[in-house]
């Protein structure tokens, strides 16, 4: 018989060797081994043997189903199938793993023939997990947003294509919401494996090298999660920090509307702020908008930054007391009222400035003149 001409491709090119030199055992144990991982593929299951086929064919909403499982003989054939592969590791590969055998050729060709059969009827059956569905409910506007929602979404991802639902879900995000993309990214994360996470940081840190999009570094920085900044390459960390400098340098806030007029973009900053590698060009941007003559430049680093100041140095520098003492010495409430929360959370900041602090006289505002002229 020339079995070449009836098998499945693979399932030949996965046999040919030892079925050619004689060794029909381990061509049998080839086409088993084969049987095994195409079922993995399918699924995304790691497990082998009878727990493989169980967990594949076997419950109330199966992994592959053979069919639409809706009639009662529908039911049946589904079992049948499942115990079929259970049968064949129990009583074919299993002692063959580990007695001595010494199968015929025609032994070989009945058994590889039938797990042929199987394969065929696997490549047929229909997986419960499909990804342009899968990815339609990620993107959904109706994604719930919290974690226990995104766990559940990620529970339902074959363990083999979790990698690749990410990347999927990741060069789509500016398609869907950043709040609701964070819950799950944060989530698909935690489940990758340490290399599956080291792909991840290359390919991110790619995009932070060489995008000129602004709106596509917003989104990594917030859908990512923050623990995972530090992992990437140092360059594609620095030229990103550096895009966020130049957007804070021209940042304006109108606090009477609660505004943000220009450097938006470099707000985002505040998400990565615990693993700044410029901060010291960070803290001396901020430092000079503070000293400016324009409110609206002051007013964009009091909505934005000043009550982060203390995580910059160890204890305020010269340059930060004399900024801030000559504003809480002209009575400017924005200092005091900023000032309040770094006392609290440093004690060298509460050594620098509780006694200007506690002086404190607040400066009358400038009174509005009413023009009468009429024109």
């Amino acid at each position: 018989m020339n079995v070449e001409a009836v098998l499945d491709t693979r399932l030949w090119q996965a046999v040919q060797n030892s079925y050619e030199s004689g060794n029909y055992t381990g061509a049998i144990l080839d086409a088993l081994h084969f049987l095994s991982n195409l079922i993995r593929e399918k699924t995304g299951l790691e497990s082998d043997g009878v727990a493989l086929a169980g967990q594949a064919f076997g419950g109330k909403s199966p992994k592959l189903k053979v069919n639409k499982l809706q009639s009662e003989s529908d039911k049946n054939v589904q079992r049948g199938i499942e115990q079929l592969v259970r049968g064949i590791y129990q009583g074919i590969r299993n002692p063959r793993s580990h007695e001595k055998y010494t199968d015929s050729e025609k032994d070989a060709e009945a058994i590889i023939l039938f797990i042929n059969y199987l394969i065929k009827t696997i490549e047929q059956s229909k997986s419960p997990f499909t990804k342009s569905d899968f990815l339609k409910r990620v993107f959904d506007p109706d994604f719930v947003r919290n974690e226990r929602y995104a766990k559940l979404l990620v529970n339902e991802i074959p363990i083999k294509q979790r990698l690749e639902i990410f990347i999927d879900v990741y060069r789509l995000k500016e398609k869907g919401e950043g709040a609701s993309l964070r819950f799950f990214i944060s989530e698909l994360v935690k489940r990758l494996k340490k290399e599956e996470k080291s792909q991840v940081y290359q390919f991110v840190s790619e995009e932070l090298k060489n995008t000129q999009n602004d709106t596509s570094v917003r989104f990594i920085i917030q859908v990512i999660p923050q623990s995972c900044w530090r992992n990437f390459e140092e360059s594609a960390r620095l030229r990103t920090e550096n895009k966020l400098i130049k957007s804070i340098k021209n940042g304006r806030y109108i606090d009477m509307e609660e505004k943000c007029i220009s450097g938006g973009f470099g707000a985002w900053a505040l998400k990565i702020i615990n693993d700044f590698i410029l901060k010291d060009e960070l803290v001396d941007v901020l430092l000079t908008k503070l000293e400016s003559t324009d409110s609206l430049e002051q007013d964009y680093v009091f909505r934005f930054f000043f009550s982060h100041f203390h995580k910059f140095p160890n204890s305020p520098t010269p340059r930060m007391i004399e900024i801030i003492s000559k504003g809480l010495k002209e009575g400017d409430k924005r200092f005091y009222d900023l000032v309040e929360p770094l006392i609290a959370q440093s004690q060298s900041w509460a050594a620098t400035f509780s006694e200007l602090y506690e002086d404190f006289v607040e400066r009358e505002p400038t009174p509005t003149v009413e023009d009468d002229i009429p024109f």
